[in-house]
């Protein structure tokens, strides 16, 4: 098999309503959709969806680097993984995004080519997961109100953003606990928004309201993040810190963290999520699977990764139900209430009218 040639979308993503976390607040959205064509007909899809403030990247330098990516790729086998990445870093180094739009491409055509799905690639056996809800930074009584309007519909793990201003972050979380009741689990943000004195405070006011917090301090603070392990009882849970396998090893050497999450975007797709999960495994630390602002295409990937790994015991895979779905975009999974069930048709399962 050989690719013929790759093509590349640019669509809008319009959210239904603004989505505001510690860094940016998030409005109108962009995401790159890639279309991969084989000399045998068959045909794979994948996403670029980068986040400037976590992966260094946009669309337009994306869209520039796909173009690149497209013609070094030509006529390559895109079954064979490992070659495939290797000429990708030899273009250039980062644009993770860009290669994880090829890398989840090439792994639908490798599901199609074999008759299986992904997750059965991955050497998984089930096809069910959990996903959270997260609930962006709004006013303490909206937040709560969101929250208990989920648990409604049946979530029992939420998301919660925070770290702008600590007495509505306070407040905003003891309001959501309040309005969900005891028994759903409750996982905080800062996305970086933290130092170390004020995230040890901040957690420590918070007490068993939150079971983890994601990101306290900036990403490059290992050193103090582990601090901040060592005195607070909830878990700690690093995301921008991690974007590949040596991350991931700095992180354990450092004692920097309890959980870590991996969001293909930034490490290369599914192929560089293996190995950051295997660093983390062996170090038995269990992993998250997030999300940047994918449609169901880059979900569907991320979701088939976590249904295949039992070290990945947390998902954060909600970016999709933040916008209005394109009709021409259909398929990879069915979703109720955070419970995800994957197609079991080959590769991704994905059904795209492009």
């Amino acid at each position: 098999m050989q690719i013929k040639k790759i093509q590349v979308f640019r669509r809008p993503i319009t959210l239904h309503e603004p989505f505001k976390v510690a860094f940016t607040t998030l409005y109108k959205l962009e995401t790159l959709l890639i279309k991969i064509t084989t000399d045998t007909g068959l045909i794979g899809y994948g996403e670029a969806n980068p986040l400037e403030q976590v992966t260094g990247e946009s669309i337009d330098t994306e869209e520039v680097a796909l173009k690149t990516l497209s013609q070094a790729l030509n006529a390559s086998d895109p079954r064979s993984l490992e070659a495939i990445h290797a000429k990708m870093d030899a273009c250039f180094a980062g644009h993770t995004a860009a290669k994880a739009g090829i890398d989840m491409a090439c792994w639908d055509l490798l599901g199609k080519d074999a008759g299986l799905p992904v997750y059965q690639l991955l050497g998984g056996t089930g096809n069910v997961l959990t996903s959270d809800y997260t609930i962006g930074i709004n006013s303490p009584e909206k937040m709560a109100q969101e929250a208990k309007q989920l648990v409604d519909q049946g979530y029992r793990e939420l998301k919660v953003k925070v770290g702008i201003q600590d007495a509505d972050d306070l407040a905003a979380v003891q309001a959501i606990r309040k309005a969900v009741g005891p028994k759903v689990d409750l996982r905080l943000d800062a996305n970086q928004g933290w130092n170390p004195k004020q995230a040890i405070r901040m957690m420590r006011a918070i007490g068993s309201a939150a079971s983890a917090v994601e990101q306290p301090l900036p990403a490059n603070r290992l050193d103090q993040m582990s601090a901040v392990c060592q005195q607070i009882d909830q878990l700690v849970m690093l995301d921008e810190s991690v974007h590949n396998a040596s991350d991931a090893f700095a992180a354990v050497r450092s004692s920097a963290c309890d959980i870590i999450n991996i969001k293909l975007q930034k490490s290369s797709g599914l192929s560089g999520a293996e190995k950051i999960n295997a660093v983390a495994e062996a170090a038995g630390i269990p992993c998250m699977v997030g999300c940047m602002a994918e449609t169901r295409i880059g979900i569907a990937a991320a979701a088939h990764f976590v249904a295949a790994h039992q070290n990945v015991q947390y998902a954060d895979l909600d970016s999709f139900l933040l916008f209005d779905e394109p009709a021409w975009l259909r398929g990879g999974f069915t979703a109720d209430a955070g419970k995800y069930q994957l197609s079991d048709k080959p590769g991704l399962g994905i059904e795209c009218d492009l």
